[in-house]
């Protein structure tokens, strides 16, 4: 169980509440609005009875008293109308302010852990994290704060003013009553809602999961008649679903049933109290008509107790995140809790156009595999600076973890990166990622145009540049094929581009960072030989200059490096360049064998 699992709700409501620091103006006007609201109402209800028992102990006096009674009751609903308006407007002023400032927090914290932190987790239940549940926190600004401080204020109010004008006797049955409903049903079954509240919300995140996996993965669903066992993989998370809604379901059935039962015993003891202490009849109808008006703000505890444990259910899953420690520190520029806006970014430490890379006796093992596993092991290797570098091998031979390790996407557990001579932690996190370009195997599309996937690498780059980076990948061709140019849709997930013309817009997009180091990680392996020579042609041209390091599976793709590098099995096993390996026995000599049969 995580730290944020065990908050308690006194230190959720602290840490929510210092979110809504800056704002809380208009969350104190809401409470005075409420204050006033609830006031109004009482008083329509007291004067009312008032009026109505005066007016049958005394025809005339009621008749005479009539047309200002009338009056009053219109003006007091009048002011309870607009009062009652002006809180829910301040409230959710507060709460919709307070959502955007949690849903920024929840990125600017996510961000960081990213991408080490969040392999392996269910994007899903993310979602339905900076989703569902920040906008289930909203309970907590717009309908928690205002009516549990008027739930105190106006209560105290009622039983202080019944004191006065009636007596200490009649105050009292008031006083008990408002003290059960306010202070003791609140507690009936308040664990068993919790521990539902934390399944509900729970549960809603494994469906938004799955869902989502439904929804990306149709035609697998369809091409494998996957769909009546994808049905029944929702029962459990359903089944969970059902008996946290249940269990929280049984506390409001037990909370509301105790409030009705102290509700009616009330108005009889004020009853019996009033006609033993011999008040008059109109005195009666204003204890009667207090005890009728004074349990609404207390009744708002009850309102909002259900929604209370869901928020703070949600609070919880939402901290969850945000606590976790990112895998890779940015020990350069750090981070403060509260904070909404990114801070001045670390001064750049100085370095080389092009710069140098070197693995120096690096070894790693990804997080689960555990040490006996690791994925690379001593590696030593340099990527000189202005050159180009292959590293070659086979599918599983460590190769993209050392560009995992490169782009400081994880720390190695022994040995060092560095650049230009520093170890990767000297540099700000930022620097390095605008010094550094990776085009992968697989590049994430974002379900926009050609251009706006182009321009994530530079907003501000000229028409002249988008052209010039996309010949370079052989990109145009993409271009001049669809009706709408640059402003094509590439589709969810890029599904509108075939796998090699993801990676020709990759390439182009990495290339447009105008990097002084650059990866490419398999870009070309989708692409058919021809392509991928005049698109190789096209990146010789383009890198000059930069610091290139070619991660390949495909040998005739890394002919023209500098110097290359062979792996297996997690280790460096040979260096050279391509003549020079080709022509003698061992693993690069084996893998252009394979290659050629």
């Amino acid at each position: 169980m995580s730290a944020a699992e065990e908050l308690t709700p006194r230190q959720l409501r602290r840490r929510l509440l210092a979110l809504a620091r800056p704002i809380m103006a208009p969350l104190g006007m809401s409470i005075l609005f409420r204050t006033a609201a609830l006031s109004a109402g009482i008083a329509l209800v007291a004067l009312a009875g008032w009026a109505v028992l005066a007016a049958r102990a005394d025809a005339g006096a009621g008749e005479l008293a009539a047309r200002p009674v009338i009056l009053t009751l219109v003006a007091l609903a009048l002011v309870k109308g607009l009062a009652r308006y002006l809180e829910q407007y301040c409230g959710h002023y507060v709460a919709f302010r307070v959502l955007a400032r949690l849903r920024l927090y929840f990125y600017d914290r996510l961000a960081p852990q990213a991408p080490a932190g969040v392999e392996g987790c269910d994007t899903g239940d993310l979602l339905a994290r900076v989703t569902k549940d920040v906008d289930r926190v909203e309970v907590f600004f717009a309908h928690t704060i205002a009516p549990a401080v008027t739930a105190v204020i106006v209560p105290l109010a009622s039983v202080g003013f019944a004191a006065a004008a009636l007596g200490p006797g009649p105050a009292a049955p008031l006083a008990v009553g408002l003290a059960l409903v306010g202070l003791a049903t609140p507690a009936l079954g308040r664990r068993g809602a919790a521990l539902g509240a934390a399944q509900v919300r729970a549960a809603r995140g494994q469906l938004a999961g799955h869902v989502r996996d439904s929804v990306q993965g149709v035609r697998e669903v369809l091409a494998f008649a996957y769909q009546d066992r994808r049905l029944a993989e929702l029962s459990s998370p359903e089944r969970t679903l059902a008996a946290g809604l249940a269990a929280t379901g049984r506390a409001n059935a037990e909370r509301r049933g105790a409030n009705a039962a102290i509700i009616a015993l009330t108005a009889v003891a004020e009853l019996a109290v009033g006609l033993a202490a011999g008040l008059s009849p109109a005195d009666l109808g204003l204890a009667l008509g207090l005890a009728a008006g004074a349990f609404a703000p207390v009744l708002g505890v009850e309102d909002f107790a259900a929604g209370l444990q869901q928020a703070y259910a949600s609070a919880r899953r939402v901290f969850a995140v945000t606590d976790a420690a990112p895998l890779v520190q940015d020990l350069v520029q750090d981070r403060v809790e509260d904070r909404v806006q990114d801070p001045a970014p670390a001064a750049p430490v100085p370095l080389a156009r092009p710069p140098e890379l070197r693995f120096e006796s690096v070894t790693f093992a990804y997080p689960g595999a555990g040490r006996d596993a690791p994925a690379v092991v001593e590696v030593s290797l340099t990527a000189a600076a202005g050159r180009v570098t292959a590293i070659v091998g086979a599918s599983g031979s460590g190769k993209s973890t050392l560009a995992a390790l490169a782009t400081r996407s994880w720390d190695p557990d022994a040995g060092a990166v560095l650049l230009d001579g520093r170890p990767l932690a000297d540099y700000p996190l930022d620097q390095l990622r605008d010094e550094i370009a990776v085009a992968a195997q697989r590049p994430h599309l974002f379900n926009m145009s050609i251009e706006d996937n182009l321009r994530l690498a530079r907003p501000g780059a000229t028409a002249g540049e988008l052209d010039r980076a996309a010949s370079a990948a052989q990109l145009s061709a993409v271009v001049d094929e669809r009706e709408d140019g640059w402003r094509a849709p590439v589709g969810e997930l890029g599904e509108l581009l075939s796998g090699g013309q993801r990676q020709r817009l990759a390439l182009a997009r990495a290339l447009l960072r105008e990097p002084s180091l650059l990866i490419l990680d398999e870009a070309t392996s989708q692409l058919d030989a021809g392509v991928e020579a005049q698109v190789l042609r096209g990146l010789e041209r383009a890198w000059r200059g930069k610091t290139v390091i070619v991660i390949a599976h495909r040998l005739a793709s890394v002919k023209n490096a500098d110097v290359i590098y062979v792996m297996d099995a997690g280790r460096v096993v040979q260096r050279g360049g391509y003549a020079e390996l080709a022509s003698r026995p061992g693993p690069f000599a084996d893998l252009l064998a394979r290659e050629d049969q």
